[in-house]
């Protein structure tokens, strides 16, 4: 099958592995700025201070989606599992890894740590004192990483050969 021998070509997992990171830093980047008001002190803080603040967060949570990934990747034994069908247990791990980094660090991080506070506007779960919105964060982009990585690979997996069709990928020709 023409479309197997494109994932063992060189490159195509750098490629995945580029595309899943970067997507997840943009996804995070402006869900971070959007957290904005849900955090003490943020809401008044010169702006490239909240930018920098936000981009720092950011690495942070692309590479825990990348861990995320990778963990996922490992379970399968499939590097290129976004790009086909995913069973369910896969998705669930890759979901699972990032609520789970999400609740301990944000326990931390408000706790201990004093990295943060929330501001009386954010939601928290009960018991845990963990932000709903932070929680929501690793619910929602992580599948809309997903799809979109797919997507993305996908199209590049097409550019980059003209014998090798969306039709083909999907085992419909």
């Amino acid at each position: 099958m023409v479309f197997l021998n494109i994932f063992r070509k060189p490159g195509s997992a750098a490629v995945l592995a580029l595309m899943v990171w970067g997507v997840s830093f943009f996804l995070h980047f402006f869900w971070e700025m959007a957290q904005v008001p849900f955090f003490v002190g943020m809401a008044e803080a010169r702006h490239w201070d909240v930018v920098w603040l936000c981009t720092r967060a950011t690495f942070g949570d692309a590479n825990i989606a990348f861990g995320a990934y990778t963990m996922a990747a490992c379970l399968s034994r499939d590097w290129f599992w976004v790009a086909k069908s995913w069973s369910r247990s896969t998705l669930l791990l890759y979901l699972c890894v990032g609520l789970i980094v999400t609740i301990v660090f944000e326990y931390w991080a408000t706790g201990d740590g004093q990295r943060w506070s929330y501001s009386e506007r954010m939601p928290e779960l009960a018991g845990t004192g963990t932000g709903i919105l932070p929680l929501a964060q690793w619910v929602v982009l992580p599948v809309l990483l997903v799809y979109s990585s797919r997507w993305m690979f996908l199209g590049w997996l097409v550019s980059k050969r003209e014998d090798v069709s969306i039709q083909s990928i999907f085992g419909m020709k």
